[in-house]
């Protein structure tokens, strides 16, 4: 019997990139998952991949009211991973303000209001799993913005552990570096992509980009620790130790 067999584990975000390989982990391991996508066209191929049992939802995590109905529908929630949302880059002075508040939307508030729905379904020994960024930690280029929201997700964390031990609920923070698989639209002109990315991977240590499954297993580790809460593991192939 693997150690989350029986868990409910919602994960918003579960039909693509990390959120997708998280799901496949932890199914593997006996829990049933809760997929929650805005785009129901990927729950097919999601769900074939997760296994028997799961189940996918769409909901945008931007829209209160979708995740209010979401968690409604939900006997209890064991676990709560919060994957869903893009990013957006541009310097100051050329991506309108309106995109950061459009990332701010999904990025942190739809993490925080997917925790304010789902806790009052979350027994003793509950997990939640947010997920910031190593821009909080090392300078990532035309991410401005990104940067003041991985911040704000990493202090969300913590605080949210402190005030949720006592109930028995941990709570601990994913910080992706770079990793391939994922859905991020650089609404940036083609060379400047290209530009980014070599720089993102020559600030690497380990010379490489990491993968959605690399992320699933750091997940694993922090729904199964029973003494890990209140920390946030960057997953970045030493990028923020340089």
């Amino acid at each position: 019997m693997g150690r989350l067999e029986g868990k409910i584990a919602v994960v918003t975000g579960g039909a693509s990139g990390i959120g997708l390989a998280v799901s496949e982990r932890f199914a593997r391991d006996g829990a049933q998952l809760v997929l929650v996508d805005r785009r129901a066209d990927r729950f097919d191929e999601a769900l074939a991949r997760v296994g028997p049992g799961a189940r996918g939802v769409e909901v945008d995590v931007s829209d209160d009211d979708q995740l209010r109905a979401l968690f409604e529908d939900l006997p209890r929630v064991d676990i709560l991973c919060t994957f869903a949302g893009g990013a957006v880059f541009g310097s100051i002075d050329e991506l309108p303000p309106s995109k950061w508040r459009d990332l701010f939307a999904a990025r942190f508030f739809g993490q925080l209001s997917a925790c304010h729905y789902a806790v009052p379904k979350m027994p003793e020994g509950g997990v939640i799993m947010l997920c910031s960024g190593v821009a909080d930690r090392t300078h990532v280029t035309e991410y401005a913005g990104g940067t003041a929201l991985c911040g704000a997700v990493n202090a969300l964390g913590r605080a949210l552990a402190v005030e949720l031990g006592p109930r028995g609920i941990r709570v601990n923070v994913l910080s992706p570096g770079f990793i391939v698989g994922t859905q991020i639209d650089f609404n940036l002109e083609g060379e400047r992509v290209i530009d980014l990315v070599k720089g993102w991977i020559g600030s690497i240590p380990l010379g490489r980009p990491g993968s959605p499954e690399d992320m699933a297993e750091a997940a694993y580790f922090f729904a199964t620790c029973e003494y890990a809460s209140g920390q946030t593991i960057e997953v970045d192939g030493a990028w923020t130790a340089t």
